[in-house]
């Protein structure tokens, strides 16, 4: 009978989630979510398989049937009851914390007690006071997002409520981080994901602002309250969101974060070893990232910032370097400073303290004064001025903003272009004076809004058109997967071998993109691009026109592309052997949407050519990110200064003349040759198939990996990580894999071979550089596996002293079909680690 029961239950599951998915497939456009809801079906039906049978094709038809059901509230109910059957089913694998214990009675009758309401038109009914999971749906990769909220037992919904989001610190990328927003008598709580473990930047920091609007669709919020609290990673990401959107949160109470950059590169020196023709474009990037570069974006900020001395996670003066900077911009603020305290060893009632002097602070006026620091379009608003082009890209942009006596008074540095918010702006406004020029404020405007923009040096009301950079048409490279994207390889051309690596890489950055963010990347052979794809999402194509169509269609229009075995940069060619080329460009196909290429001459110019041009600096989010809007690169690129050529296209979309663009903005630089003489080529493995190879013995960076799963970066084939030669204790290695741990390659041997052996460990990088954290953290274990089990494994190597940092391993793999050979962390701080390698890895028959 128990037996019975569990089998109903789980059937009840599997057609609750086939409901709910349905329930929310309308709330944007009905077709488009149809075809949503089956593929969101098939994910989680994978899941719940593992527990009982199939279901008849009938039922799966009816439920999806339910597609159908009106948008607004219900369908957001629907993706909360997705996410809670979704929350059961990963209690049953294991793979949320605390540990699992199983779904309960008393959850799945609440479910499914509110699915029958969803089924009768009526809306759910959640629990007051308490936490409970919701999702919102992410067009970006066609997901559910969780998050958690709580709605304390006041809320009527008669007035407007607090809103305060509560930021979980650094988990990984491990599913349902958010859980247990905190209760508040007086306030609704919810607590995003974040994407994972992002510092709330990037993806995370989308995700944040979506989980906002999302409960102001759902509560009534006061949006003059919102408030930000979080702990280690919470606090980098209450940071980073309050310089960057100073208008939509009224204060916040970081405990512990990440603050300024510069702390990471005098305490543990970090991303070392710039070139000295790069050194400015390096520390402008990294600054860019860094939330004190716009501390003058806190001005009308309520902050309570809390640290320890004794934090060895977050160094202390993180926050003291962002209380220094706010007390020489003469800002109010309170600063907790405990003598001693390690990362988050504060006493129990510090936090509440903290809260109750931000949260007890007055809501949020609209300011008549006040600054705004950016240094790219996605931060590009502040109360009632938008700012919708920059100059220099690698410059920061900023604006002063004062209105008093029916005139704005707006004083600009590096903007190109900007908008006077009429209806958010102080009220009366007659003239807006932008660095000394006025203008009269139209007096009938039906956007509401009154656009200026500077034209050959000079401010003029706006009217320019054709290709201009906007927010979310801006560039750089990585800014397309802010939108929704799809991923499109090759199926074209006579080269069999190019198409493979076409679609592996492809198939590649979607499996990097569901280890990080819980579900694979959308992507498709070129020929499956529908005009829906090209009308509403930004496309990133691997391969170039001679083995994707896409990519042949849209090459004419790029004014960086592929041309004869050649790299074109406007009338400029870049010629030699392995060559590839990263531009992201309005897609000719459709203008308001962005086309990004990855292509090489060859098929080894574009094997990891999206993970090895990346790595500028050491900060997980941004590990892969792409800082240019174009860029040449071959076999020895490994970072910025071995690139042939990059930059950044003007306002305009051209590629930025020497006597300076009409709209402004554009920028390139070249490669150095000392850095580029200096690294060896990347290899490319010409044997699919390690029995391909000949002779008694292979190595296996000849042979091309099955599978590499690798967090950070690309692995370097006959050289090191970072594209030096192997070196491993007094021997150099012509032959070998430069990782970065944690790793994990493998290959197919077929029962073929009955040896393996190898050298490995540490490595230094470009400059030798070895620093003290460095020395004091990393740890790395060794480990070969074979069919899944561990065959051989290294002690732990390290630099410290007494150590050792390298060691040879060797393991018998008579009959092994499948090897794997990882590099594994055996200490926690992994930020703080450096590369390693396997030193000639050998099979032998």
């Amino acid at each position: 009978m128990a037996v019975r029961q569990q089998k109903v239950r789980l059937h009840f599951l599997i057609g609750l989630t086939l409901a709910v998915v349905a329930f929310g497939a309308t709330r944007a456009f009905r077709t488009y979510r149809r075809r949503q809801v089956r593929t969101e079906y098939a994910r989680t039906e994978q899941e719940l398989r593992r527990y009982t049978a199939e279901l008849r094709r009938a039922e799966h038809e009816q439920l999806a049937d339910l597609a159908m059901v009106e948008p607004g509230t219900i369908g957001r109910d629907a993706a909360a009851l997705l996410m809670q059957v979704r929350f059961l089913v990963e209690q049953q694998r294991g793979r949320t914390t605390p540990a699992p214990t199983g779904p309960t009675e008393k959850a799945l009758a609440a479910i499914k007690g509110n699915y029958d309401r969803l089924r009768n038109g009526l809306a759910a009914r959640f629990p007051a006071g308490e936490s409970f999971l919701r999702a919102y749906y992410s067009a970006v990769d066609d997901t559910f997002q969780p998050y958690s909220i709580c709605v304390p037992k006041s809320y009527t919904g008669a007035r407007p409520f607090p809103l305060i989001i509560t930021l979980h610190g650094h988990m990984g990328f491990q599913p349902f981080q958010f859980r247990g927003a905190p209760s508040y008598p007086g306030a609704i709580s919810v607590k995003p994901e974040g994407r994972g473990a992002t510092d709330y930047m990037y993806t995370g920091e989308d995700d944040v602002l979506a989980v906002l609007e999302e409960a102001s669709a759902l509560y009534y919020v006061d949006r003059t309250r919102v408030y930000l609290a979080g702990s280690s990673m919470g606090a980098t990401g209450c940071w980073n969101l309050a310089v960057h959107y100073p208008h939509l949160f009224t204060g916040i109470v970081p405990i512990s974060g990440n603050a300024d950059h510069r702390v990471w590169e005098q305490r543990w020196g970090w991303n070392a070893g710039a070139s000295a023709t790069h050194q400015d474009l390096r520390a402008f990037l990294y600054a860019a990232f860094s939330p004190i570069s716009y501390a003058e974006n806190l001005e009308h900020c309520h902050v309570v910032a809390v640290h320890g001395t004794g934090d060895e996670v977050v160094p202390v003066e993180h926050a003291r370097a962002m209380v220094d900077r706010l007390r020489e911009l003469d800002y109010a603020f309170e600063y907790l400073e405990f003598p001693k305290a390690a990362h988050g060893g504060f006493p129990g009632w510090t936090r509440d303290l903290a809260e109750a002097r931000v949260f007890g602070k007055p809501a949020a006026r609209r300011p008549t004064r006040f600054r705004y620091k950016t240094a790219n379009l996605r931060h590009n608003r502040a109360w009632w001025i938008r700012l919708d082009r920059l100059g220099d890209p690698v410059r920061f942009s900023m604006v002063t903003a004062e209105a008093a006596d029916g005139t704005a008074r707006i004083a600009t540095q590096n903007v190109s272009a900007l908008t006077l918010l009429l209806d958010e702006a102080p009220a009366g406004l007659e003239l807006v004076r932008v660095d000394g020029v006025e203008f009269p404020v139209p007096k009938v405007s039906a956007a509401g809004e009154f656009s200026l923009e500077r034209w050959n040096g000079s401010w003029r009301p706006a009217r320019a058109e054709g290709l201009l950079k906007r927010k979310g048409l801006s560039g750089p490279l990585s800014d397309i997967f802010r939108d929704p994207f799809v991923v499109a390889y090759g199926t074209s051309g006579d080269s069999d071998l190019h198409k493979e690596i076409s679609r592996l890489e492809a198939e590649r950055f979607a499996q990097d993109w569901k280890k990080h963010y819980g579900h694979e990347a959308r992507h498709k052979a070129d020929t499956e691009v529908t005009d829906e794809d090209i009308a509403g999402t930004n496309l990133l194509l691997f391969g170039g026109p001679a083995v994707n169509e896409l990519s042949r269609r849209v090459s004419s229009g790029l004014p960086v592309r592929l041309e004869d075995g050649a790299v074109a940069v406007g009338k400029e060619r870049y010629s030699g052997e392995e060559l590839g080329v990263m531009v992201c460009y309005p897609n000719p196909l459709n203008p308001d949407r962005m086309v990004a290429l990855v292509a090489g001459t060859t098929p080894a110019a574009l094997y990891q050519a999206f993970d090895r041009t990346g790595l500028w600096f050491n900060w997980g989010i941004y590990d892969k990110y792409k800082w240019f809007d174009y860029a040449v690169f071959d076999s020895r690129t490994a970072g910025p200064e071995s690139f042939l050529t990059a930059g950044f296209f003007d306002n305009q979309w051209r590629l930025a003349p020497d006597g300076g663009a009409p709209a402004g903005g554009g920028r390139a630089w070249e490669g150095d040759p000392e850095v580029s003489a200096a690294l060896l080529p990347q290899g490319f493995p010409a044997l699919k198939s390690a029995l391909e190879g000949q002779g008694g013995e292979v190595v296996l960076s000849d042979v091309r990996p099955t599978d590499m799963d690798q967090y950070r970066g690309a692995v370097g084939f006959d050289r090191s990580y970072a594209g030096c030669p192997i070196r491993l204790g007094d021997e150099t290695f012509e032959k070998g894999l430069g990782v970065k741990a944690p790793s994990s390659v493998s290959w197919i041997l077929g029962r073929g071979f009955r040896r393996f052996s190898a050298t490995v460990g540490l490595t230094r990088g470009f400059k030798h550089e070895l620093s003290p954290a460095r020395v004091a953290a990393e740890k790395v274990e060794f480990e070969v596996w074979g069919d899944g089990r561990l065959l051989s494994a290294t002690s732990s190597l390290s630099w410290a002293e007494g150590g050792r940092s390298w060691t040879r391993i060797a393991a018998d793999v008579s009959g092994v079909s499948v090897l794997v050979l990882t590099a594994r962390p055996t200490s926690g701080r992994t930020w703080l680690y450096g590369a390693c390698a396997w030193g000639a890895p050998t099979v032998s028959r």
